[in-house]
């Protein structure tokens, strides 16, 4: 059997349990694409994955489970894409998946029944993980090429070739987890932000009025940092669309929410052969991206109300 593309075949849907009393109610549901429902034990391992052990507040809680719950509707998206457009394998062709896999399992003294209940899955979630190991790797053998990448590579030079930043930051945190807290500290950092843009405050004042992070100590110094660390991705993102100068927009992370400066840019050296499969892993996100928002003019996404709401892809 073939290795999941993608970290969301790593944690598969919690809709049945080796007991009927385990089975996922209504309430369980966070989200469904095209009525099909994703469970919370779904994302809740994800979620669990993302973090990777550490330990985090429950705002940062939250807004790790809208992003994972973003990714999640993108990849359903795209298998609701697939059927549309009649790309999606046959039954046959999972029949014949499912059966090479019960294969493998005989030979290592298990059942496909054992597997399931391991695994907390039904026979719908295996189907469903096994059609994205068939459909995902053709449509990224289509769509990335080598003249794709080296475009790609052109376009966004400065986050492969080795380019660093000297960045600081002033990091807010919310009073709790609820959505109102986290808004009121968004908008306080948009606050900030314009009074320092219009000259009112300078970046390190304000670091030493509002930042509640460890680096406030220093101005805000975090130092030199790449693309691809050792910051969280979503602040290595929004840092490497700033030229020196320059201050982001508001950015949330699971630590807060943080402004960012970046003090100097050093130029990087590296070559697309040097970073190929890097280049190619930032062509799968985007084609997942487009590939889902190009699907949701067709099939309907809809969030439970008692879920965290997700970031729309």
């Amino acid at each position: 059997m073939r290795a999941a593309p993608l970290l969301f075949l790593c944690c598969a849907i919690a809709q049945s349990g080796s007991h009927a009393a385990d089975r996922p109610t209504p309430s369980d549901v966070v989200a469904t694409v095209g009525g099909e429902p994703i469970y919370s034990a779904e994302l809740a391992c994800l979620v669990g994955k993302a973090l990777a052990g550490k330990q985090v507040d429950d705002a940062a809680l939250r807004i790790a489970q809208d992003q994972v719950l973003s990714g999640l509707v993108s990849r359903r998206l795209v298998l609701a894409y697939a059927r549309r457009t009649q790309t999606a394998p046959s039954d046959a062709r999972i029949d014949a998946e499912v059966a090479a896999l019960a294969k493998q399992l005989a030979a290592r003294g298990s059942s496909l029944d054992q597997f399931l209940a391991e695994q907390s899955i039904d026979r719908d979630g295996l189907r469903r993980q096994l059609t994205w190991n068939v459909v995902w790797p053709q449509y990224l053998e289509r769509y990335v090429t080598e003249d794709r990448a080296k475009v790609y590579f052109d376009e966004h030079r400065r986050t492969f070739d080795g380019t660093e930043l000297s960045v600081r930051h002033i990091l807010l945190r919310s009073a709790s987890s609820g959505s109102e807290a986290i808004e009121d500290t968004l908008r306080k950092a948009r606050e900030i932000r314009q009074a320092i843009l219009a000259g009112k405050i300078s970046f390190e004042e304000a670091v030493r009025k509002h930042s509640t992070g460890p680096s406030a100590e220093h101005g805000g110094t975090l130092g030199w940092i790449g693309r691809r660390g050792p910051m969280l991705e979503s602040f290595t993102r929004a840092a490497f669309a700033l030229k020196a100068g320059e201050i982001s927009e508001p950015v949330q992370t699971p630590f807060g929410v943080h402004l960012i400066r970046c003090d100097e840019v050093k130029p990087g050296t590296r070559q697309l052969d040097e970073v190929r499969g890097t280049v190619n892993e930032a062509l799968a996100r985007e084609l997942l991206e487009k590939l889902a928002r190009n699907e949701r003019q067709y099939t309907p996404v809809e969030y439970a109300r008692q879920a965290t709401t997700a970031k729309r892809p």
